[in-house]
């Protein structure tokens, strides 16, 4: 079981606080159409490895703005990738429905949807919509330079509910310039009012070198402090827990039966394999070196002159492995550009970046890091039997100190005391309620 994420690195315009790879680009209908013919091609290159993902659970399009991209080439996309992608991982004809992919998002802007556009999107199979509100208040979204305004979120959540998504996230930031909480609630409550399944809230990140980040430093522009931030993220999650919607990972809040089944693919160490410009890619192989077919696929890449790897070795995302008895697991990257990219792709080389193959310790370490950001937290002894790492032997000791320190909770005592000084260390551990902020504390044990 796994997914599929594809990345449209295209926008309208890039924001103020984005450092993610994105691309302006104010010819769609030229740029476009080689990009996602690109994208379908690297599906077919990717065969043997999209088998291991069967049954595929989710599918992902994000960026950038996918819906910056003409609607009607979108809507062609979205449907071809989704038949593709089954057809691949099953090897059969198979027609994808919303039985055979249960959750397919696409991420929008509400300045670049109406009512047309996402009506073809849901025809096309996508089902379910997560719209980049980022703030309800109009000076907010001017000072992260956003193009759209409150207006157009609420006219883009209305005319999405009247194309038919009955699953619907909302994105928003937390710390904006000038956010304050009077402006949070007035945020928070029109989001409630509009009633959608699911909500991100993210603290803003101000990355070096985006034009936000040097307006800040230079003093041009005034964010909230730390503190201020915190204030705002603990009224927001109250907010939140009294409109029936839980936190179940550090910045995600859903009515149960919503959370994003993609997202919890990540948190829960899955498969995914990314498509398109600086996708990345995760395939757990579990013991390897007893799969003769697999371990021979970890040889050494036959690699093309760019140094990406030739889609005519079987498996190429296997390749580059050091120790194939080692081998637990695969993490790949694609190239940043977009020139890179689809050259690749047309002299059919995958366009994979860099690769990194990963042991059974850290596979084991990575599921416990991605599992301690979910409410629900990790169970030591499943994790434990599941990597054949004993994680309660190699991590009592640390979970007993953040316990005390009142960063995470432990249960079950009968598999294990404390020192006396604190509560006894469980197979299950979870972060503490006060602590999700602050969940780097945590995550630097684990390593």
């Amino acid at each position: 079981m796994g997914g599929i994420y594809v990345h449209i690195p295209f926008c309208a315009r890039k924001c103020a606080y984005c450092d993610f790879v994105s691309y302006p680009a104010p010819d769609m209908e030229s740029l476009a159409p080689a990009y996602l013919h690109a994208v379908l091609v690297e599906l077919r290159l990717r065969q043997d490895e999209l088998r291991r993902l069967v049954p595929i659970s989710t599918v992902y399009v994000g960026g950038g703005t996918p819906t910056c991209v003409p609607r009607r080439l979108l809507a062609a996309f979205i449907e071809q990738l989704l038949q593709e992608a089954v057809s691949a991982a099953t090897g059969t004809t198979a027609t994808a429905t919303a039985a055979t992919v249960p959750e397919v998002t696409v991420e929008a802007n509400p300045g670049t949807v109406n009512f047309a556009g996402l009506a073809a999107l849901r025809a096309a199979g996508a089902n379910r919509l997560s719209l980049g509100f980022q703030s309800l208040s109009d000076s907010e979204l001017a000072a992260l330079g956003r193009m759209h305004s409150a207006a157009d979120c609420l006219r883009a959540f209305t005319d999405a509910r009247a194309a038919g998504f009955d699953n619907m996230s909302v994105d928003l930031i937390l710390g904006s310039p000038g956010q304050t909480p009077a402006s949070l609630e007035r945020t928070t409550d029109s989001v409630i009012a509009l009633d959608p399944e699911h909500v991100s809230a993210y603290c803003l990140s101000l990355e070096p070198g985006t034009p936000l980040a040097d307006a800040v430093a230079s003093g041009a522009v005034a964010a909230p402090d730390d503190d201020s931030v915190a204030d705002l993220y603990n009224l927001f999650v109250a907010r939140m827990a009294a409109s029936g919607r839980a936190r179940y990972e550090i910045s995600n809040f859903a009515r149960p039966g919503f959370e994003s089944r993609h997202n919890m693919g990540y948190w829960r160490n899955g498969q995914y394999i990314g498509l398109g410009v600086a996708a990345h890619s995760h395939l757990r192989l579990g013991s390897l070196a007893s799969d003769s077919a697999a371990a021979s696929a970890c040889a050494p890449a036959l690699g093309s002159a760019s140094g990406f790897a030739s889609a005519s070795v079987r498996n190429p995302a296997f390749a580059s492995a050091s120790d194939p008895a080692t081998c637990w697991g695969i993490r790949s990257w694609n190239t940043p550009s977009v020139d890179d990219y689809v050259d690749s792709i047309g002299r059919g080389c995958l366009p994979v970046a860099g690769r990194e193959m990963r042991t059974q310790r850290e596979e084991a370490r990575d599921a416990l890091m991605v599992g301690l950001r979910t409410a629900d937290g990790v169970d030591l002894g499943a994790l434990s039997q599941e990597y054949g790492v004993d994680l309660v032997g190699e991590y009592s000791e640390r979970f007993r100190r953040l316990a005390r320190r009142g960063l995470v909770e432990v249960s079950d005592p009968a598999l294990g005391s404390g020192s006396g000084a604190g509560p006894a260390l469980g197979p299950h551990v979870r972060l503490a309620p006060n602590a999700f902020l602050v969940a780097n504390q945590v995550f630097v044990e684990c390593v």
